[in-house]
C-alpha cells in the first residue's frame, strides 16, 4: 500500500511538473559513491554543448542522492535529486535543479538487462520550469540510453533524451560513472 501510495505521487509530480537523467531503474547500495563526468549536446536549435559532472551516494538500501553540475553551456546546471526503488530494475526520482530558471524534476527510471553487463534505459523525466517573471513551463521527454559494464567499478552509459513538449529540447550525451 505504501509504494502504491508513493508512485501515485511521483506519477502525479511527473504528469503535472531540465530532463537530465544519466541514471538506471536501480539505486546505489548504502554507503557507496559514484562519480561520473558526461559530454552532451543539447539540441534546441544552435546544438550547445554542456559538460555534466554528476555524483551520488547510497543513503540505505533503496535510496540514493544524486547531484549534477553543468558547465561550459548557455547556462551553468545544478540540480540534485533523490531517488527511491520500486523493485530491481525500476525508481522513481524527485528533486531540483537551476538552469537560467529554478525548476521542480520528477523522473522514472526503468532498466532492462540485454546481456550481461548491458542494460537498456528508459521511463519517463519531468520538469516544472518557473522562469522570472514568466509562466511555469511544463517539459517532458523521453530517455532512451544504455548502459554498458565496463569493469566491475565502471560503467559507460550512453544517453538520448526525446523532448516530447515545447520547450524541452533534445539531449545527447554519453560518459563514464565510477562506484566506489
Amino acid at each position: 500500500m505504501k509504494k502504491t501510495i508513493l508512485i501515485s505521487v511521483f506519477v502525479a509530480i511527473n504528469m503535472i511538473s531540465l530532463g537530465q537523467v544519466f541514471n538506471t531503474g536501480q539505486t546505489l547500495k548504502p554507503k557507496t559513491f559514484s562519480v561520473g563526468i558526461e559530454p552532451a549536446v543539447l539540441i534546441n536549435g544552435s546544438n550547445e554543448f554542456m559538460l555534466f559532472l554528476h555524483g551520488g551516494y547510497g543513503l540505505t538500501k533503496g535510496i540514493d542522492v544524486g547531484i549534477t553540475a553543468g558547465v561550459l553551456g548557455p547556462e551553468n546546471y545544478f540540480g540534485a535529486n533523490v531517488e527511491f526503488v520500486l523493485s530491481k530494475n525500476i525508481s522513481l526520482a524527485g528533486g531540483a535543479h537551476s538552469f537560467g530558471s529554478f525548476g521542480l524534476d520528477g523522473t522514472l527510471n526503468l532498466t532492462f538487462g540485454l546481456a550481461k553487463g548491458v542494460r537498456l534505459i528508459t521511463g519517463l523525466d519531468t520538469d516544472i520550469n518557473f522562469p522570472d517573471g514568466g509562466d511555469a513551463q511544463f517539459l517532458l521527454w523521453i530517455p532512451a540510453g544504455v548502459d554498458i559494464g565496463l569493469r566491475k567499478n565502471m560503467s559507460f552509459i550512453l544517453e538520448a533524451e526525446i523532448g516530447l513538449t515545447d520547450p524541452a529540447y533534445n539531449l545527447i550525451g554519453g560518459g563514464v560513472v565510477f562506484y566506489f
